[in-house]
């Protein structure tokens, strides 16, 4: 028996893990209350700098050991040393202040602590940056490589007034230190210095160990909770948030004047704007940079999106939403040109507490920035541009299948997709079913030889004229441009060639309107053939009830089947066609036996599933559920198969997809484009009809 689990794991591109740290001493001088200000707040690490009225440098080794002790009992970690080395005249003795830096290695060491902070010596005005450049790397190397010989990285921060004030120097010094020095990336002190801040991320970016999170107002020169300044701090994160493995965010508050905040500025320009917050106390201010900086990751890591099309499978979509089956996500805005959709949708909306905006096309909503992504699911001819539109304006776009009703507009399609900088993604939820990923993994292994033949009886697809008359534009060649096979069957079509590959032609009879009033096809037989000489046959209709989903598929050594949610395969003990040269016997089969191919038929939620992967795509990196461009494989043989029942004979693979073009616009021109009876309706609960 072979059993098949499905596990969850996927690989993640690089991104972050970020931990919080913080100068807790704005907070409380005490040790005891910078450890309750930081567990309060949800703070994990301290970046050490004034403990209980004396700063963490100039600690003995015993009262380091001390220290580490009480963090301990309390669960608390150190991420860095918030040391003052390098907060000196240029021109002033360096010897003694190496010598303290030395004690402050020996702190961070029993501390545990992975970094210290450094800076880059203070210049008076009117000194030569240049002419005591090679002073600054003797310095700041002598102190780092000191520090990295004993196992902890100094980091330097940029800060006005010293060598390290700009994005160029601070580049200076990297390239010249190289790998014994790290880097922090501190926005408000670079603001306060007249930086731009996200060039200067740019340009830095390799070297950014961990951020201060301290934002501010340049034209006031005032500090302020991040995403309140001009450090852009949404995007900031955004692009922290690519870097691989834990980083540190650590938040240095600066909102209110605290003890310690002598002891490290140069003067008390800072301390006079700061007096004018009107926070209570410390722990208030500090409460609030925490949280400032929270909220921002919480905007960076949920995806803003809206809902195009709020007919029968939009309605699904927000069904979900609303159920809160999609975490990573938050609903802001749906379109729809139809106003009582729109208007039953934001009822729904509004009944569940969820307040969204609407707008009347899918272009307003897209340029309304209310949204990082978009859902479409509007009638199948508008795809395309709608795709094209929300992946050329900014957005990230997940499509209801089909990708569209030609494929030379989903070639169009997909060029811009590959042009584009966001993610585009289709609905292809059956790629989630543990069967079928089993049903691949077996097939595509090659452990049973190669493709003979395929066989797939899909007529569980039952629908009454009731269902065709729900719409105008449904079930017509102008409206929906097929029937069937654009309509029911894109997952199966997809699966099809997900599973066995693509075949190298098709020749198919597509009956238009056989068991309903509908101008499109309702029932079809399609036979196909594979480059190695291997065949499929697929059968579909919406007339049978009730219908049947079989799959058949043989290979050298082996004929699986699907059923009823169970896979069975008579294995072979040699390949046939091996069997076949070498037996003597001319009626004798070669040996086999029966076996269940097992698997975990776990809840993937299809849709959800879909959705909830795009999100961590765009979010984390992991990988898609489908991609938008394969969107065009299934799409290829179904327009095959409709050309191939037009003209009456085979059509080789790729079609002629001008011919197709024309041929489909000869369909529309006959096209009535509306149905004699039609009444809506709006199914919310669409399970039912996803098959399987």
């Amino acid at each position: 028996m072979l059993l098949f689990i499905r596990h969850n794991k996927k690989g993640r591109a690089k991104m972050a893990r970020f931990l919080y740290s913080a100068f807790s001493d704005e907070a409380a001088d005490s040790i005891n209350g910078q450890i309750a200000a930081c567990k309060a707040n949800g703070v994990t690490h301290m970046e050490l700098r004034g403990v209980d009225g004396k700063n963490i440098s100039e600690f003995t080794v015993d009262e380091a050991k001390a220290l580490k002790e009480k963090l301990d009992t309390n669960g608390m970690k150190v991420s860095s040393i918030g040391s003052y080395y390098g907060k000196i005249e240029i021109t002033d003795d360096f010897e003694p202040h190496f010598e303290g830096f030395k004690n402050t290695v020996e702190v961070a060491k029993i501390l545990e602590a992975k970094y210290i902070r450094l800076f880059s010596f203070y210049f008076t005005k009117g000194e030569s940056y240049e002419e005591y450049r090679p002073e600054v790397m003797r310095r700041v190397r002598a102190m780092a490589e000191y520090s990295k010989e004993r196992g902890v990285l100094c980091c330097h921060e940029n800060e006005r007034g010293i060598y390290g004030d700009i994005p160029e120097r601070c580049l200076d010094l990297h390239k010249e230190l190289g790998d014994v020095i790290g880097g922090i990336f501190d926005p408000a002190n670079y603001i306060l210095n007249g930086v731009d801040i996200l060039p200067a991320y740019e340009l830095l970016e390799p070297y950014i160990t961990y951020m201060h999170v301290k934002d501010a107002i340049g034209a006031e020169e005032t500090v302020v909770p991040a995403g309140q300044g001009d450090a852009h701090f949404d995007e900031l994160i955004r692009r922290f948030n690519k870097k691989e493995g834990e980083r540190f965010l650590s938040v240095e508050p600066h909102l209110k004047v605290f003890d310690a905040l002598k002891t490290i500025e140069r003067d008390d320009s800072l301390s006079i704007k700061m007096d004018k917050f009107t926070y209570p106390d410390n722990n208030a201010s500090f409460a609030a940079a925490v949280n400032g900086i929270k909220e921002v990751v919480a905007r960076v890591k949920t995806l803003r999106y809206g809902i195009i099309g709020v007919g029968n499978m939009g309605s699904a979509h927000l069904g979900y939403y609303l159920d809160g089956l999609i975490p990573e996500m938050v609903l802001t805005a749906i379109a729809d040109i139809d106003p009582a959709k729109l208007e039953r949708a934001e009822k729904k909306c509004h009944d569940r507490s969820c307040e969204i905006k609407c707008f009347d096309s899918a272009e307003t909503l897209i340029d309304s920035g209310e949204v990082d992504a978009v859902i479409v699911a509007t009638p199948h001819y508008s795809h395309p541009p709608i795709v094209e539109y929300g992946l050329t304006h900014g957005v990230h776009v997940l499509s209801e299948k089909p990708a569209g009703v030609y494929t030379k507009q989903v070639r169009e399609m997909n060029e811009v997709a590959a042009k584009s900088d966001k993610v585009f993604a289709l609905m292809f939820n059956q790629r989630t079913n543990p069967m079928y990923i089993k049903l691949r993994e077996v097939v595509q292994s090659g452990e049973y030889g190669e493709l003979h033949r395929f066989n797939w009886l899909i007529t569980d697809w039952y629908r009454t004229q009731a269902y065709y008359n729900s719409g105008g534009w449904r079930a017509t060649w102008s409206g929906e441009g097929g029937g069937v096979l654009l309509n029911q069957c894109p997952h199966q079509l997809d699966l099809w060639q997900w599973i066995t590959g693509m075949p190298a032609s098709i020749q198919a009879q597509c009956s238009n309107g056989k068991w309903h009033n509908i101008e499109v096809e309702d029932d079809v037989t399609i036979y196909a053939e594979y480059k190695n000489g291997a065949t499929g046959v697929f059968i579909t209709t919406t007339g049978d009830a009730p219908g049947t989903n079989r799959l058949e598929i043989t290979l050298d050594r082996a004929k699986i089947v699907c059923e009823n949610d169970k896979i069975r395969a008579y294995i072979l003990d040699q390949s046939m066609t091996e069997f076949s040269r070498t037996a003597e016997e001319g009626f004798r089969k070669p040996d086999g036996h029966w076996e269940d191919i097992d698997y975990v038929d776990t809840d993937t939620e299809q849709h959800v599933a879909v959705t909830n992967a795009f999100a961590a795509h765009i979010l984390h990196g992991t990988p898609l559920i489908a991609r938008g461009e394969e969107g065009i494989n299934g799409l290829t043989i179904s327009n095959a198969a409709h050309l191939s029942s037009w003209l009456g004979k085979k059509i080789t693979l790729p079609i002629d997809e001008d011919l197709f073009y024309a041929e489909l616009q000869k369909k529309i021109a006959s096209s009535s484009g509306k149905k004699e009876s039609v009444k809506e309706v709006v199914v919310e609960d669409m399970s039912s009809t996803y098959g399987s």
